[in-house]
C-alpha cells in the first residue's frame, strides 16, 4: 500500500515514491540468507583471479598452485571487508543525516522513506559480507589477518580535514556515499555473473548487487532533491569532491594486500607489489562514465567534473 501523497508538480518525488513501492517484492532481504542454501564447494576458486591487481605479474604466475587458491581467498575477504567498511563507515551514516533531514530538500516524506528502505537493505549486505567472510575463514582454515582502512574510507577521513563548518563535512559524506552508491554495481558486477566460482561466493554478491541498482535511482534522484537547493558554494564543494571520491573507490587496495601478502609469507611479493605501485603511479585512469551517472541526475554537463 502506498502511504505517500503523489507530487504532479514534482517528477521527482514520484520516482522516489515508485521506487519505494517496489521496495517489498525487490529487496533481497525478503528472501533471506543466500548462503543458508549453499554448500561450500572447496574445489572452487573464491574470487575471480582476474580482480587481483597482481594477476599478470610473473611472481604471481609462478606462484605455487595451492598458496595461489589460498590468496584468491583472501582476495574474497578484502572484498567483502571493503564492503563492510563502505556501508557500515560511510553509507550508513550518510542515510542518517537524510533520514534526519540535514541536508536542504532531504524534508520529504518520500526521501525519508526510500532512504529508509536503503539502510535496511545495506545492512542486510554487511551480514551477508559478515557471514561470507566467516565462513570462508573457516571452511579454507585461514589465518584471520586485521586489514588496514581502505582507500575510500582514508580519502574521505582526509576530505574531512580540509572542510570549514560542519554543513560541509555531511556535504563532502554526502557526495562520497552517492558516488559509492552509483559506482557499486559495477563493482559487484563482474562476481555476480560468474557462476564458475564458489556459490557462496557470486550467490551472494548477486543478492547485494539486485539491491544496489535501485540504490544507485535512489540516491541519485534524492541528491537531485538536495542539489538544486543548496548554495553556489556548496555545490561546487559537491562536484569537487565526486572525481576523489571516485579514484578512491576504484584503488587497488595495495596496502591490504601488503598486509595480507605479508603475513602468510608470499614469495617475492615486495618486488610484486612494488611494481604494481609503479604501475598505478603512471597511469592516467578517470572514471568519466561513473562521474558522468551521477552528474545526469543533477542535469549537468560531465565536462565539470574534469
Amino acid at each position: 500500500m502506498n502511504n505517500l501523497h503523489s507530487h504532479p508538480d514534482n517528477k521527482i518525488l514520484n520516482i522516489i515514491n515508485g521506487l519505494t513501492n517496489l521496495w517489498n517484492n525487490r529487496a533481497k532481504i525478503h528472501e533471506g540468507d543466500p548462503s543458508l542454501d549453499l554448500t561450500f564447494e572447496p574445489d572452487k576458486d573464491d574470487f575471480k583471479e582476474e580482480l587481483l591487481p597482481f594477476y599478470q605479474h610473473p611472481v604471481w604466475i609462478a606462484a605455487d598452485p595451492a598458496l595461489r587458491q589460498q590468496v584468491l581467498s583472501y582476495g574474497w575477504i578484502i572484498y567483502n571487508e571493503k564492503t563492510i567498511q563502505i556501508e557500515s563507515k560511510l553509507i550508513a551514516p550518510v542515510c542518517d543525516l537524510i533520514i534526519d533531514g540535514e541536508f536542504p530538500g532531504s524534508e520529504q516524506d518520500e526521501i525519508k522513506h526510500a532512504i529508509s528502505q536503503a539502510l535496511v537493505d545495506e545492512a542486510f549486505h554487511t551480514l551477508m559480507a559478515v557471514k561470507s567472510i566467516n565462513i570462508v575463514y573457516r571452511e579454507r582454515g585461514l589465518e584471520r589477518i586485521k586489514l588496514p582502512k581502505f582507500e575510500l574510507i582514508h580519502c574521505l577521513e582526509e576530505m574531512l580535514l580540509g572542510c570549514h563548518t560542519e554543513f560541509e563535512r555531511k556535504l563532502v559524506r554526502l557526495a562520497v556515499a552517492c558516488a559509492s552508491e552509483t559506482l557499486i554495481t559495477d563493482y559487484l558486477g563482474s562476481l555476480s555473473k560468474d557462476d564458475q566460482l564458489q556459490p557462496l561466493c557470486y550467490k551472494t554478491v548477486e543478492a547485494h548487487a539486485a539491491d544496489e541498482w535501485s540504490h544507485a535511482s535512489v540516491f541519485s534522484y534524492t541528491m537531485a532533491e538536495i542539489f538544486a537547493k543548496l548554495s553556489e558554494h556548496n555545490k561546487s564543494l559537491y562536484l569537487a569532491t565526486l572525481p576523489k571520491a571516485v579514484k578512491a573507490f576504484g584503488d587497488d587496495e595495495l596496502n591490504a594486500w601488503h598486509t595480507i601478502l605479508a603475513t602468510i609469507q608470499f614469495p617475492h611479493f615486495e618486488v610484486m607489489l612494488a611494481d604494481c605501485r609503479e604501475r598505478n603511479n603512471n597511469a592516467v585512469e578517470v572514471d568519466t562514465q561513473g562521474i558522468a551517472k551521477l552528474l545526469n541526475s543533477l542535469g549537468i554537463e560531465d565536462t565539470l567534473a574534469a
